[in-house]
């Protein structure tokens, strides 16, 4: 019971995301996904920064949260402590960057988590290795190797990379990359939970088997 509550808590951090940008988004007049950073939505300035900032909080503690789950589940699909403990780590330093970046609003320079949050991209990584064995698991593995390269991809073009980001713009690319590393957790939080119900059910079924 506790393992699904923690990756269910990994499901809930993109829902959280997405409620404090839409729901911030609506109640600020004149902004833009365009130009703006989703940060600016809970900044000193903004007409409810509660309403980004609360969420962007809970799914940071949520996803610190899942991190333990998340190792634990990896574990025990792979056998191996290594791969899964470190794709936890990464995702607690994610979500501890998420948990900072909503308790300090922009411009207080404790807000970019002090690079905390590009432990992200390696999420992924980590949790294609720990599976790289795992049978019945290729479809993931494809997944999290999309996720991992198009994450680092964007991510580079984010920090100046081609000269595309331009102020114009950067609302967009900020877009495209949370729609890149954020709303996977779900996907892998499911995957996850069915995993371990087919794991728990198999001796089950073997046992019943006259």
């Amino acid at each position: 019971m506790i393992r699904k509550l923690l990756l269910a808590a990994l499901i809930a951090v993109p829902i959280c995301y997405y409620f404090a940008l839409i729901v911030g988004a609506a109640t600020y007049p004149g902004y833009s996904h365009v130009t703006r950073y989703a940060s600016e939505l809970g900044a000193a300035d903004a007409p409810c920064p509660a309403l980004f900032n609360v969420p962007i909080t809970i799914g940071g503690v949520a996803a610190v949260l899942a991190s333990i789950g998340v190792v634990v589940a990896l574990r025990d699909l792979s056998g191996r402590w290594l791969w899964a403990g470190l794709a936890g780590v990464a995702l607690a330093c994610w979500g501890a960057s998420m948990v900072l970046g909503g308790m300090f609003p922009m411009p207080d320079e404790r807000h970019g988590g002090f690079g905390l949050g590009l432990a992200g991209p390696l999420v992924p990584l980590f949790a294609f290795l720990a599976i790289r064995k795992v049978e019945d698991a290729k479809g993931m593995r494809l997944f999290l190797g999309f996720i991992f390269i198009g994450s680092v991809i964007v991510l580079a073009i984010m920090f100046g990379v081609g000269h595309l980001v331009t102020r114009g713009n950067v609302g967009i690319w900020q877009r495209i990359n949370t729609g890149i590393s954020i709303p996977w957790f779900a996907v892998l939080g499911v995957w996850l939970l069915k995993r371990g119900a087919n794991t728990r059910r198999a001796p089950r079924l073997a046992a019943a088997d006259p």
